[in-house]
């Protein structure tokens, strides 16, 4: 008897199971949500504020949170932002709110609390960085979060996981898989060379003669010449 394969039922499970992995494990965001609660001083009218969000390799982000009205005191204020170019959180290194107000003799504006909450379909919002600014700006200047270590942030190509060394393989940027690290890198597989030979880093796969440098034979003494 001849077996026969549901081949379509089967593709069409692959397809879904490869929708919801792309879903689950998006990288970037095109929508963002900041809140900002304010302190005892309303942020007067025609004063400027702005997110600016600092990511690893590109020029700044400058988002407008203000057009001209004033916030009172004691309050809390959501606005939505839709970015013009797609967010990968793993790439910011920090984000601030900077404030300049409207006038010189405006005193300094206190944020109780602010963050920045991504949103991605299907997953529950989370703050960029797990961060909370607050704190005290004078009439003018930024709040900022402490600047991420590039060494400690999540890996974006394969490119950050390299080593510079050849012998031991190529690293790869894979945070789902089992061997990754805390950064999301699994290490190369080392190079295999023939029977006789030795890794180097300058030349590959070399016998081991010519791999390791014989050293040199020393000079031979010179007769001496005193009687």
């Amino acid at each position: 008897m001849k077996l026969l394969f549901p081949w379509p039922r089967i593709c069409v499970l692959l397809m879904a199971f490869a929708l919801l992995d792309s879903r689950a494990f998006a990288a970037t965001v095109s929508h963002i949500q900041v809140r900002v609660v304010t302190g005892a001083n309303e942020l007067t009218a025609g004063s400027l504020l702005e997110l600016r969000i600092y990511e690893a390799g590109r020029a700044a982000r400058h988002l407008p949170l203000t057009h001209g009205e004033a916030w009172p005191r004691d309050s809390t204020r959501i606005i939505p932002l839709a970015l013009t170019e797609p967010l990968d959180p793993r790439a910011v290194l920090r984000f601030g709110l900077y404030y300049r107000a409207a006038s010189p003799l405006a005193p300094a504006w206190e944020v109780v609390a602010a963050e920045v909450e991504l949103s991605s379909e299907g997953a529950a919002p989370e703050r960029l960085l797990n961060a909370t600014l607050t704190g005290i700006i004078e009439r003018q200047g930024e709040l900022a979060t402490g600047e991420r270590e590039p060494g400690t942030m999540a890996c974006i190509s394969d490119a950050d996981c390299d080593d510079h060394r050849n012998c031991n393989g190529h690293e790869r940027c894979a945070p789902r898989s089992a061997g990754a690290d805390a950064r999301g890198c699994v290490k190369g597989m080392p190079v295999v060379c023939p029977v006789n030979q030795v890794c180097t880093e300058e030349h590959g796969c070399r016998g081991i003669e010519t791999a390791v440098p014989a050293t040199p034979a020393a000079p031979p003494e010179a007769p001496s010449t005193q009687p």
